[in-house]
């Protein structure tokens, strides 16, 4: 027995979502040594979850890709459970709770909280069957994201000791329901992307056995974009949970305060509307290649997610040499930043116009952080590091467990 399979919630080369990333670059990582199957749904757009490809298998790049029928996507309950979670999120907040050791969660019960993660989709009862029936086809399966059902309810149908779990993992709302705290006991280890993700993840669901994996990225330097005029980059989905909303007002309140030339680039898939600004370019989706040379040619590149748990294309900027201005709000980018010396942080927007117009106003110091990051991550982010982490991890779930306590 020499397969392996991911647990992914979507699967296409047109998605750009970190976990989906995260997915496609261990499967390649582990296809020389395994072969590897990626259990996935046929949904695309994340709103409503609708089925959008062909159910059942195919290959890409030597990788056996097996799609599952969506039987429940997202609903209007789920949307008004979104809002109390928030409600009794800030309740919860406000009141302290959040101090205290124990407990740590929102007050919900366990079937409302399997509402929630169930009516959010992707459910693929087809899926949760094949994990049932077949799970003993594989040395080990990983679950990649923590967040939805493809997991959550994957990791249930998997005895203990095949089953790794790349959380993915922030400090969100949704974090705070203790339903998946239980989930994530039921892997047999934690496959960690940075330490300030485990770090979350201790403050959560206590200690797990795991340890840091990360992914590896595409290191070659590119040629600069050249573009007309001087610009700052962000790149990903463009989205209200990404701090996009706070990312425009403040690039449109910096323009009003310091008139200029410069404008704003975006990439990525638009889940919010781009604001008409005669600034702001939003270019959509691009080519891998694209992307990396507007990086290159970026006079910083912009990470305003407060959401992260490792930020795939902050790194892959850093590794084109753009100088990173980012949301203190993540501890994940705070850490980057501490580590490499590669950029500043901001808060609110006064720090935001005061960073920004300080890394503007020097090339050279705009240069010196572009090499202390690459740097930064051509010394952490090799594929064969990550490669031979991963591979630890697959291989300790074939190890004979001695502890009556850990066997199902």
């Amino acid at each position: 027995m020499n397969k392996v399979a991911i647990v992914v919630q979507r699967c296409h080369e047109s998605i750009v979502g970190g976990s989906e990333s995260l997915a496609w670059h261990y499967a390649t990582l582990l296809r020389d040594v395994y072969h590897v199957d990626i259990l996935t749904t046929t949904a695309i757009d994340i709103q409503e979850w609708v089925n959008a490809l062909p159910e059942g298998p195919e290959t890409r790049e030597g990788i056996s890709i097996h799609r599952f029928r969506v039987t429940q996507g997202r609903t209007h309950n789920w949307g008004l459970l979104l809002q109390r979670l928030f409600r009794d999120f800030d309740l919860y907040a406000a009141s302290g709770s959040r101090s205290n050791v124990d407990p740590l969660y929102l007050p919900w019960s366990i079937p409302l909280q399997e509402e929630f993660i169930k009516t959010q989709g992707p459910y693929a009862e087809s899926l949760v069957k094949f994990l049932r029936q077949r799970w003993s086809d594989y040395k080990s399966i990983i679950f990649t994201t923590y967040l939805y059902p493809t997991t959550y309810f994957g990791l249930f149908e998997v005895p203990k000791r095949f089953a790794l779990l790349a959380p993915t993992l922030h400090d969100e709302p949704t974090a705070y329901l203790s339903a998946f705290k239980y989930a994530a006991r039921r892997a047999r280890s934690v496959v960690w992307l940075t330490e300030a993700e485990r770090r979350v993840g201790v403050k959560l669901w206590g200690e797990l056995p795991g340890r840091v994996v990360s992914m590896s990225l595409d290191t070659v330097s590119r040629k600069p974009a050249q573009l007309e005029v001087p610009y700052i980059l962000y790149c990903g989905r463009i989205d209200p949970n990404k701090g996009c909303i706070e990312l425009f007002n403040y690039f449109i309140e910096f323009k009003k305060q310091t008139p200029s030339n410069l404008r704003l680039i975006l990439t990525g898939k638009d889940d919010m509307t781009v604001p008409s600004h005669p600034d702001i370019e939003f270019r959509g989706f691009v080519e891998h290649e694209e992307k990396l040379r507007l990086m290159a040619g970026a006079k910083l590149f912009l990470m305003p997610s407060g959401n992260e748990s490792l930020s795939i294309v902050t790194l892959e900027a850093m590794a084109q040499r753009a100088p990173l201005l980012a949301s203190g709000v993540s501890e994940v980018l705070v850490d980057h930043i501490k580590g490499s010396g590669a950029g500043s942080i901001y808060r609110d927007y006064e720090t935001f116009a005061a960073m920004l117009s300080e890394m503007l106003s020097s090339e050279p110091r705009r240069i010196e952080m572009g090499n202390l990051g690459r740097q930064y991550v051509v010394s952490r982010f090799t594929p064969e590091q990550v490669r031979n982490s991963l591979m630890e991890a697959v291989e300790s779930c074939t190890e004979v467990i001695s502890n009556a306590a850990e066997m199902d």
